[in-house]
């Protein structure tokens, strides 16, 4: 298990904060799949390690289980200065990586933050090597060096109301490269499997073990400052 890291408890120095669900039925499901999916891991990935958070605090709510599939690299270029990367700083990097770049005008049109916080976000990711300041405009450095999640995929669990948990699933597009669904229905019907078909939802199921119903739609990471953001939980968490 050296290769997981689990994430299930507040860690204030990084910025996580998780939820503490009272055990039942629900809570029993979620802890078995995590040890399902985690042995699933280990045996058919031998190059990237696992981070798993336990109902993580983000801006949408508290997904029953994410779990990131990193690179081991990602401490190698990992500085002090990261760790005092925020959300604000993690917005305006997004934006940044999603536009390829940007002038101080352009960032302070489209985000609408503050100008002195947004030369104060400036300066951090300048000094995190996050960014870099050529041409009179913001330039991302390389994704590829600054970002080591492979795969972030969120699980949101229920007992019964398949419907609820597929509208909390695909709410959790917005950061992750994979949205699942975990439900105790065994066989579900073929219109529930069309629906989350169709919005590219993936859905587990359990029976005498768990199985994949649907698999979910690929979407490119990251997607949104949470999907740095837990980038930035795990690097920080290891760093330490």
């Amino acid at each position: 298990m050296d290769r997981i890291t689990i994430f299930d408890k507040n860690i204030p120095q990084i910025g996580l904060f998780s939820r503490n669900t009272p055990k039942g039925e629900e809570y029993a499901m979620v802890s078995e799949f995590i040890d399902y999916y985690c042995c699933k891991f280990l045996h058919d990935n031998r190059k990237n390690n696992l981070a798993v958070f336990i109902e993580p605090r983000i801006a949408s709510g508290f997904p029953d289980v994410v779990f990131a599939s990193f690179l081991p690299s990602i401490t190698d270029t990992w500085n002090d200065c990261r760790k005092n990367i925020d959300v604000n700083d993690l917005k305006i990097l997004s934006f940044l990586l999603q536009g390829g770049g940007a002038t101080g005008t352009q960032l302070l049109s489209s985000l609408k933050m503050p100008e002195r916080q947004t030369l104060i976000s400036l300066e951090k990711l300048l000094d995190a090597r996050l960014i870099v300041y050529k041409k009179q405009q913001w330039h991302p450095r390389d994704v590829r060096s600054i970002f080591s999640i492979k795969k972030l995929v969120s699980i949101e669990a229920k007992i019964g109301d398949v419907s609820k948990v597929m509208e909390q699933s695909y709410i959790n597009t917005w950061f992750a490269s994979h949205s699942y669904a975990l439900t105790s229905a065994i066989k579900p019907q073929s219109e529930t499997i069309r629906a989350f078909s169709q919005r590219g939802i993936g859905l587990y199921c359990k029976g005498k073990t768990f199985h994949k119903v649907v698999d979910a739609s690929r979407l490119t990471l990251p997607s949104s400052y949470q999907s740095l953001q837990f980038n930035e939980w795990i690097g920080n968490r290891l760093a330490t």
